[in-house]
């Protein structure tokens, strides 16, 4: 009798314990920020890669469910302010600059009224197919619904690299981009997601309010210019697995994970 007592205690103190936990986190200023790829049906593609069909599915879910998607800059005053946002805001980004974000996930995002960041490598733009050409980039950043950051000249590895290099990719990648798209850039994004203090400096020093990371480097849960993320994969296809992804509690267990670790 005993033993079932001290076990329904157990029990009762873990449920408390998870429950308080959710509650917390659930209440904090932690904004998810997805993180996506390329959007295509290519079966060589890599698993970073969504199909067209699972993003029509994922974005009509947060639409269907009433998310409050967010531009990415607007996100930033609940991580540095410790405020709480809204329930149900996300942001979301895509990497790179491939040309299927404009053939397949804009139209979907127009159709739900639905806001992303997309960064792209300026050495990369209307290079192959592969990668959009600069009249597609201005079109989606003229739109106002797509905000366009920069991910440096070259993808250039930023960690031990020299002075000259550092400020082109970060300063000088901004000047390109904004020359281009006849507008101001406010956001970037790490090459690889990797990132220390000097890159961060000079991200900071260049004038953009925040850069993303992914689940590299040295992440703080208020520092605006090591934002984690949250990857969108091809398991994301599952609405339940994508569900779990845009929680709070998901972001914030794999920002807190990598705090402590």
């Amino acid at each position: 009798m005993r033993r079932r007592i001290l076990f329904i205690g157990i029990v009762a103190v873990a449920v408390i314990a998870v429950v308080s936990a959710v509650i917390y986190v659930e209440t904090s200023y932690t904004v998810p920020i997805l993180m996506y790829h390329s959007i295509n049906n290519d079966a060589g593609a890599t698993k970073l890669s969504v199909s067209p069909e699972d993003f029509a599915r994922q974005m009509e879910f947060l639409h269907k469910n009433h998310y409050n998607v967010v531009p990415l800059e607007k996100a930033v005053p609940f991580i540095k302010k410790k405020e709480r946002p809204p329930q149900k805001t996300i942001a979301i980004t895509f990497d790179d600059g491939f040309r299927d974000n404009y053939v397949y996930a804009y139209p979907v995002l127009k159709r739900y009224d639905i806001p992303a960041t997309i960064f792209v490598v300026m050495d990369w733009v209307g290079t192959s197919p592969k990668y959009m050409d600069w009249d597609e980039i201005k079109e989606m950043s003229d739109s106002g619904l797509i905000a366009i950051g920069s991910h440096t000249n070259e993808h250039h590895w930023l960690l031990d690299s020299d002075e000259d290099i550092l400020k082109a990719e970060v300063e000088g990648s901004k000047k390109t981009l904004e020359s281009r798209i006849g507008r101001k850039v406010n956001v970037f994004c790490y090459p690889m997601g990797r990132f220390d203090e000097r890159s961060k400096k000079a991200v900071e020093a260049a004038g953009y309010l925040c850069a993303v990371s992914t689940n590299s480097g040295d992440v703080s849960l208020d520092d605006v210019y090591g934002i984690n993320r949250v990857r969108i994969s091809r398991s994301s296809g599952n609405l339940f697995i994508f569900w779990a992804e845009t929680t709070r509690c998901y972001a914030w267990f794999k920002q807190f994970r990598k705090v402590v670790s």
